[in-house]
């Protein structure tokens, strides 16, 4: 081996150790960065066949910048980060409901539903006093905002998920758009076969961002470049992207309103999207699951606690001695619309706590044609028409009265209206003027008791403690209303409490992955320090391998 020889194994001591120094201080500089995966020069020795020595070192050769990561825990942190996105939205949603109930609290419903029966039960003292009374009402009314206002909160919690979904799918596609940028500049640099290493921190970071959002799974290829899938169609490729899109579907409630959700596709192939984890999986079972199905416990309370209330109260005699009135307004469909009925908002006189008679049939009343003329004042009904002398049809029970013609049933409320209280028939249009009617219905015996009774009072106070609620096979409630209202608080808890301990379990596992990656990626500073000194000192040694050579070369010149 000659001096020249000396001098280019010297020289590529100096150019490695060169190159090391700048690749730990990239490290040192890049070690708070987030993704930032630490890099080191691979190197091998170049040499060459000698016939005399064999193979003889020709010095260093600088292989490549290696990035020193682990792909299969990366895989692991994202299909964590999929469940930590998704109960993380599910443990928002169970902490909003929690605070939409606000139970135990003098403003939860189960404090006004208290004060309702109470309220009842303080009319029993006193059923004629008409301040006994308004306070009825007066409860009945807070009550009735406040299923209301829980109705109404669950609604735009509801509506705010449709909000946050869009948001959501907006950031899939900003970063699906990045990964395809990236893709591109990894596959220029790879085809070269040299490693795009910061390139390939910044995609295995936009990864982790997006398996947060939705479940994703990835492929590399020879080239570096990723196919990433989601619900079975490619989101992006190493040469395109498929967008996600967001479009409307409205549907009716049963209160008279319209509902408008979000749903999630793919833009090109308008594919329905299911994602399997991830935020967005977290919301929309959060607006299509969670929140309807409190929605729905909330509504049975208020339809049943209307439907025992008017049994009882539609039997009682009010102060006129009128039976037949209900206390709340018989068409709601649940919280949302819960009221009282007309009858008791103009007049307090009307509730009723006095007990009622019997059912029983009355004779079917003839209406002659022309005596219902539309327009006309409502035309009274009879128990029996034909006695001698035929007694007004007081108290008819609700919804047992029949209108025909010898061919045609006529519905209520479209063809006719009942004073159930007073007993009279209002026709509604001009149809069957000129046509016979027959009338059949119900009506309640007994006589009222005065104004001092109050058993009926009683009867409505005590549905606070009759089971009422959660009926068996046979029909046969299981459960009061303060019960089944616990039940449902219990059960919030429970879900709460799983969401949370599901979600601090899969932070915890992605904690554990990323402690892994860390020891493997993560950048050491006294490490990095201790490589500098040490490629310091290979290139000193280096140039000095050089100095002594070229000093030799000149005293063999000067000979």
């Amino acid at each position: 081996m000659g001096l020249f020889s000396v001098l280019n194994v010297a020289t590529s001591g100096l150019f490695a150790s060169q190159q090391a120094m700048d690749i730990s201080g990239q490290n040192i500089s890049n070690a708070d960065v987030e993704g930032y995966s630490r890099k080191r020069l691979n190197q091998s020795t170049s040499y060459r066949r000698d016939e005399q020595f064999g193979q003889v070192g020709l010095g260093v050769d600088m292989i490549n910048i290696e990035r020193m990561r682990n792909s299969f825990i990366d895989e692991q942190i994202r299909r964590q980060n999929q469940d930590v996105g998704n109960y993380t939205e599910l443990d928002n949603t169970m902490q909003s409901i929690e605070n939409i109930f606000n139970e135990p609290a003098d403003t939860g419903i189960q404090h006004y539903m208290d004060q309702f029966f109470d309220s009842w039960q303080n009319l029993a003292n006193n059923p004629s006093d008409v301040s006994a009374r308004t306070m009825v009402r007066t409860n009945a009314e807070i009550l009735t905002d406040v299923f209301h206002n829980l109705s109404g909160e669950l609604s735009n919690l509801r509506q705010s998920r449709n909000d946050e979904l869009e948001d959501r799918v907006k950031k899939v596609n900003e970063i699906s758009q990045e990964l395809l940028n990236l893709n591109k500049e990894i596959g220029a640099v790879e085809v070269g076969k040299q490693n795009a290493n910061d390139s390939k921190d910044k995609r295995d970071l936009l990864l982790k961002q997006l398996s947060e959002l939705i479940d994703v799974t990835t492929i590399e290829n020879e080239h570096g470049q990723i196919t990433v899938t989601t619900g079975g169609s490619i989101l992006v490729s190493p040469v395109d992207r498929q967008e996600l899109e967001t479009y409307t579907t409205s549907f009716g409630q049963p209160d008279g309103t319209t509902i408008t959700d979000i749903g999630i596709r793919f833009s090109n192939s308008k594919r329905q999207l299911n994602p399997q984890g991830g935020q967005i999986k977290g919301l929309l079972d959060s607006r299509d699951v969670v929140v309807p199905s409190y929605q729905k416990k909330l509504d049975l309370i208020a339809t049943t606690l209307v439907k025992k209330v008017n049994e009882l109260h539609s039997q009682g005699y009010n102060l006129n001695g009128y039976s037949g009135n209900n206390f709340f307004n018989e068409l709601v469909t649940g919280a949302s619309d819960i009221k009282i009925s007309a009858e008791i908002a103009s007049d307090v006189a009307n509730i009723a706590a006095s007990s009622g008679g019997e059912i029983k049939p009355a004779g079917t009343n003839q209406l002659t044609a022309g005596s219902h003329n539309f327009g006309t004042v409502a035309t009274q009904l009879v128990r029996d028409p034909l006695s001698a002398t035929p007694t007004p049809a007081k108290n008819i029970v609700q919804g047992t009265v029949i209108v025909s013609t010898p061919t045609v049933t006529l519905k209520e409320g479209v063809d006719y209206s009942i004073n159930y209280a007073n007993g009279t028939i209002q026709m509604l249009h001009n149809g069957y003027d000129a046509q016979n009617l027959d009338v059949s219905f119900q009506y309640r015996t007994g006589g009222f008791q005065g104004a001092g009774d109050n058993s009926n009072a009683l009867k409505i106070a005590g549905l606070r403690s009759d089971l009422t609620m959660t009926p068996d096979i046979l029909g046969n409630g299981t459960s009061t209303f303060t019960e089944f209202y616990a039940s449902l608080i219990g059960e919030l808890g429970l879900n709460r409490n799983e969401a949370k301990s599901n979600l601090d379990t899969r932070k915890s596992l992605v904690e554990q992955y990323q402690s892994q990656q860390d020891s493997i990626s993560g950048v050491s500073i006294d490490e990095e320090m201790a490589n500098l000194i040490k490629y310091q000192h290979t290139y000193q040694a280096a140039a000095r391998i050089i100095s002594v050579t070229s000093e030799m070369l000149d005293t063999l010149l000067r000979m």
